[in-house]
């Protein structure tokens, strides 16, 4: 949520007009977006124009389901319930922290580290799970980012992390990760300058 939080606060970097915005989590959180999210949504209509739905795959419940499936299932429920043309979803594939292996200068700057050390702990932790880098980064960005944080940093992750990361980050780098370039799309559409 804070990394959002960051990137919107940021609307000249995005490529759209001052908008004004809530984040709410789900109290349920990833599962419960797929499985009542819609109709929370719902509730909510008067008072916004737009609505945003998005949460990570891995965890949802519905991992072995194909996210653009859950997708479409739960924009047809916002869109029975006249949010059709004034919402989106996105599917973070597989959790936000991919987000974080997008704009790997932010978070080696945030964490006061080289780029070149960040890479090498990557290509470690890599090795010891026999796959590429970029398998690593892409299938399991979260637990790269523990790995960094708590592993070799010694530091408890918190949503300050995120927040703060996303202050930094290159909007341009993010585009590289699918889900994030979505919601760019779709907030350039909603809001162009």
């Amino acid at each position: 949520m804070g990394f959002m939080r960051s990137i919107l606060n940021r609307p000249k970097a995005l490529g759209i007009r001052n908008i004004s915005f809530d984040i709410e989590r789900h109290p349920l959180r990833d599962s419960g977006m797929i499985q009542s999210a819609a109709e929370l949504t719902r509730m909510k209509k008067g008072m916004y124009s737009k609505a945003l739905l998005m949460w990570d795959h891995h965890g949802s419940g519905r991992d072995r389901h194909s996210p653009q499936v859950i997708a479409r299932e739960v924009q047809h429920k916002l869109d029975q319930y006249t949010w059709s043309g004034n919402s989106a979803v996105t599917v973070l594939m597989p959790e936000l922290e991919e987000w974080l292996w997008c704009c790997e200068q932010a978070l080696a700057r945030y964490c006061n580290i080289s780029a070149e050390d960040l890479l090498q702990w990557t290509k470690i932790m890599a090795g010891e799970h026999s796959v590429t880098v970029e398998e690593l980064r892409r299938k399991y960005p979260k637990e790269l980012f523990e790995h960094v944080m708590r592993d070799r940093l010694r530091r408890t992750i918190s949503p300050k992390d995120f927040e703060k990361i996303g202050e930094i980050a290159s909007i341009r780098s993010l585009e590289q990760c699918e889900s994030f370039n979505t919601i760019l799309v779709t907030l350039k559409m909603w809001f162009s300058c």
